[in-house]
């Protein structure tokens, strides 16, 4: 059993809200008992999710589409959707809901989509969307370096791509007169003191930001830190969709094996001719439709996502794009199923003790 804040926290550091989209009601939408046992995961609250979530005593809800989107103006018993909301309520079951963020993060359902495809190549979103960074300045002296170095690093400072506790020290020297009322760790007061100190740098993501502040002031020596915070240019490797630059080329014919064996899909061709071998293919799970121009002006072989009108589908036709219709719910849950096996590892690996489950997929007849 663990805190509903450690959980949070153990899911927004994977999956930070911060890389939603402002218009995307993402985040905690009912706050449920203090201590989490049994986590479910699933694509969105249904009828089946909630028996399972009652049935089972499931105590937070993790989904991908929220289930409050627009503000509720009235409650009423005969609505079924309040109906499954209050009762959750009642039942002090917590939802989190992570949704573009979920789109559009490293490991998220995009990136799902080409491992499950084995797509290998250069990688990049179709629309980015970056966190936001910065860098974050103190100075120690050299027997606090390590103490305030971990207080970063506890805290979420430090990651720069798939590495962690990244840091720069330089060694110098600060000048400092303490004034009446002061109580100085070096030095006295009304005399100037000059100091051996030492820099540090670190790199810091927006979500971690006041965190890492915070643990800064608390494991200071000083009794008035110097921290310094710097925004960085950002340009990373989130956002939504994904272009894959292919390091080999694929047929269509295997490309078409590959997407048959993991989803349901109907094949648009242009008319015109179109290579046998695809070299780029941009893909989306869910609606690709907000998609569209980013597709036309990146002018892959290939697009793999939902939702699309039958006039979107001629436009990417008659760009030579052959687009590949993969049903909104069945690509979202087939990613959302990888992510959870992701999920479970990061829970072993991290010590959390929770039981996380998938949802219990509909039986469909053959």
């Amino acid at each position: 059993m663990e805190r509903l804040e450690t959980v949070i926290g153990f899911l927004e550091a994977i999956f930070p809200s911060s890389l939603a989209f402002p218009s995307d009601p993402t985040g905690l939408q009912i706050k449920g008992q203090d201590q989490v046992e049994k986590i479910l995961v699933a694509l969105e609250l249904n009828p089946r999710v909630f028996r399972q979530a009652i049935t089972e005593n499931y105590d937070f809800l993790y989904l991908h589409h929220p289930p409050i989107w627009e503000p509720i103006t009235s409650l009423s018993i005969d609505d079924p959707w309040i109906s499954m909301l209050g009762e959750l309520y009642h039942q002090k079951v917590s939802i989190l809901a992570h949704h573009t963020n979920l789109d559009s993060a490293k490991n998220g359902l995009a990136e799902q989509w080409i491992k499950i495809l084995s797509l290998e190549g250069k990688i990049q979103p179709l629309e980015p969307h970056s966190l936001r960074q910065f860098k974050v300045v103190t100075f120690v002296p050299p027997s606090h370096r390590d103490k305030v170095l971990e207080a970063c690093f506890s805290s979420g400072g430090g990651k720069i791509g798939n590495y962690e506790e990244c840091s720069f020290l330089l060694s110098g020297k600060g000048t400092f007169r303490p004034q009446e009322g002061a109580h100085p760790f070096l030095g006295k007061v009304g005399e100037r003191e000059e100091a051996e100190e030492i820099r540090i740098e670190v790199n810091v993501e927006e979500s971690f930001l006041p965190q890492v502040v915070e643990n800064i002031f608390s494991s200071h020596p000083y009794e008035q830190p110097v921290v310094d915070v710097y925004p960085l240019f950002s340009s990373g490797d989130t956002g939504l969709g994904r272009m894959v630059t292919l390091s080999s080329p694929v047929s269509q014919e295997e490309l078409e094996k590959r997407i048959s064996l993991a989803f349901p899909l109907v094949a648009h061709y242009p008319d015109i001719d179109f290579p046998i071998h695809y070299r780029k293919i941009a893909l989306c799970p869910g609606s690709g439709k907000g998609l569209l121009e980013r597709v036309i002006k990146e002018k892959p072989q290939a697009f793999l996502s939902g939702d699309l009108s039958h006039h979107d589908i001629a436009r990417l036709n008659l760009w030579g794009i052959t687009y590949y219709s993969i049903p909104h719910e069945e690509g979202e849950r087939k990613a959302l199923k990888e992510i959870y096996k992701y999920l479970k590892e990061e829970v072993d690996k991290q010590g959390l003790k929770v039981e996380l489950n998938f949802e219990t997929e509909e039986k469909r007849n053959e």
